[in-house]
């Protein structure tokens, strides 16, 4: 039993560990060894009766076997990282309903969640520090004020406002969730929300713009209308609505995409370009899959064919999460990856945890333009996400539903 209690503890300190590394972004070793560090204790809690292949976890053990086995198939020096990136995204995440039966995981959990919003909060006010003081750099054009930012913190623009939206989504469920709703603690989520907001805007990355007043209005609806736990005016929801599309339409970005799309230039478009070259590629490899060490030498090919040199002397990937997996593992992992989103969605939506079907479905979002989870700073944020949060929604019809969430 001691020997238990102290697993238990010095995974909640891991956690903690791994909740504060987006300040320590730099250092993404730290990330790595305490996502290491995490998955073997979560591994020693496996039960042999536990370990039985169900509609829940097939998704998740298809898409580790199929993508583990192209590692293999096509065995390289790069196979190593991919297969350990295959544990942490597919496999260890089942764990987390191990966590779920530790009361001392239980009660650390908020702690931990708003840990995480506490180091991304110092990092976006940095950044929004960063962004004033580079004014005159910049001159509030908005692809330079990014391009600054991404080369003065070395991290992708897309990658960060993924950080700060999942930040975002954490610190308004909790502030909602709270019975204990003083002035201070008020003052303290109004000032971060704010926070995470201008830092949003000022990265200004549009797939999560979007995405995140998309989930604005869908929470609203889920705590405002059919939980009846929100009082808000129609009045102040429309006025905040029309000020954060007026912020939108602001940027050079977005005025160049109304632009873009009125003069029809979808032919020259880059995103076009990669796009069809990687369906080009999926159709060549008559939807089977493509050696990993050779797939980036077949869509430079395909761009070069096509006049976009410049796509491949960068190495442009296919910016896609969904065509990523597609492209590697054939149709099957194409399904296995899918299904686990929607078998999250679905559980998720059902057990009313809003924060989980939040959190998931601004990863469908994300994974449509960028490949999310082809580079350690999405590797991070999916693997805390899951390890946080899955084990709340797993099925357990040994128990019903108010011992699991009482649990």
């Amino acid at each position: 039993m001691k020997t238990l209690l102290k697993d238990d503890l010095l995974l909640v300190v891991l956690l903690y560990l791994l909740a504060i590394s987006p300040v320590l972004y730099f250092w993404e070793a730290f990330q790595s060894i305490t996502m290491i560090g995490c998955s073997v204790l979560l591994l020693t809690k496996i039960k042999r009766t536990s370990l039985k292949i169900n509609t829940f976890n097939l998704p998740f053990i298809s898409a580790a076997v199929l993508f583990s086995g192209v590692c293999l198939w096509y065995f390289s020096s790069k196979s190593i990282n991919l297969l350990a990136n295959t544990l942490l995204l597919f496999a260890i995440p089942l764990c987390s309903r191990y966590l779920y039966q530790s009361q001392t995981f239980l009660k650390h959990k908020t702690r931990i969640l708003l840990s995480f919003c506490g180091s991304v909060g110092l990092l976006s006010l940095y950044t929004i520090v960063f962004y004033l003081i580079d004014i005159p750099n910049h001159n509030f054009n908005w692809y330079f004020a990014r391009f600054n930012i991404e080369n003065h913190l070395h991290i992708h623009g897309t990658y960060f406002s993924l950080w700060i939206s999942i930040a975002l989504l954490i610190l308004t469920n909790t502030w909602i969730t709270n019975t204990a709703k003083n002035t201070i603690k008020k003052v303290f989520y109004s000032f971060s929300c704010l926070i995470f907001v201008a830092s949003l805007l000022i990265v200004n990355s549009r797939m999560m713009l979007y995405s995140m007043l998309f989930l604005g209005v869908l929470l609203y609806y889920f705590y405002a209308i059919k939980s009846n736990q929100l009082v808000f005016s129609k009045k102040m929801v429309v006025i905040l609505f029309i000020s954060f599309c007026a912020i939108l339409m602001l940027s050079q970005r977005y005025w160049d995409d109304v632009v873009y799309l009125f003069e029809n230039k979808l032919a020259s478009s880059s995103r076009y370009t990669i796009n069809y070259c990687s369906l080009q590629t999926i159709t060549d490899s008559f939807l089977l899959g493509t050696n990993p060490n050779l797939l980036q030498n077949q869509l430079n090919s395909c761009y070069d064919r096509y006049g976009f040199s410049e796509l491949s002397k960068e190495n442009i990937n296919s910016h896609n999460q969904y065509l990523d997996y597609f492209l590697k593992g054939g149709i099957l992992l194409f399904v296995a990856f899918v299904m686990i989103l929607f078998t999250k969605l679905r559980l998720a939506y059902q057990k009313q945890n809003y924060l989980y079907f939040s959190v998931t479905l601004l990863f469908c979002f994300a994974f449509i333009t960028e490949n999310i989870l082809v580079r350690q700073y999405g590797i991070y944020c999916y693997f805390l996400c899951d390890i946080l949060l899955l084990g709340a929604i797993v099925p357990n019809k040994s128990h019903n539903t108010n011992e699991i969430e009482e649990s």
